[in-house]
């Protein structure tokens, strides 16, 4: 079983790197939008700058001493304006298993401690956002409880209807 613990700046190397599964699939997927797996897409320092923020939660999963995956989450603090309430809520931006350690519950712990930080945050919102091309991550968030609430639609500004 995978250990998960609030990721460290010691972390940073470790989690650029298991960033690369994920951007792989999206660029594979969409490579108009992104960028193939380099030395620029993530790097340890991009990773560190993300540590280095109070209002992110960055959690590590270990299995046998060696980084299995991450989720890395962000404190959201939405203002009352003239069309809405005051709200907070969670937004998790990335969650990454490596593919040798998928279906065994990983993605689900990380989750799970997404979840108890909101908790303790007097937070009972949780939001992301999922690729449609992405169904295995569809799945994964639909079996833990997300459910559709809004729907991003995009065209081509030089397309007639």
């Amino acid at each position: 079983m995978a250990t998960i613990r609030q990721a460290r700046t010691s972390d940073a190397e470790a989690i650029s790197s298991l960033n690369v599964d994920v951007q792989a699939l999206h660029a594979a997927a969409f490579p108009q939008r992104f960028k193939r797996p380099s030395a620029e897409t993530f790097p340890p320092s991009a990773a560190a700058a993300l540590l280095a923020e109070a209002r992110n939660l960055v959690f590590i999963a270990e299995s046998d001493g060696q980084p299995a995956g991450y989720a890395y989450a962000e404190i959201i603090r939405n203002p009352e304006n003239a069309f809405r309430h005051r709200y907070d809520m969670i937004y998790l931006h990335h969650i990454s298993v490596r593919p040798q350690h998928r279906n065994k519950g990983i993605g689900r712990a990380l989750l799970q401690a997404i979840r108890s930080a909101a908790q303790n945050n007097g937070i009972d919102v949780m939001a992301t956002e999922v690729w449609s091309f992405n169904e295995a991550a569809r799945r994964f968030f639909r079996e833990s409880g997300f459910e559709p609430y809004v729907e991003r639609l995009w065209t081509r500004a030089g397309q007639d209807s």
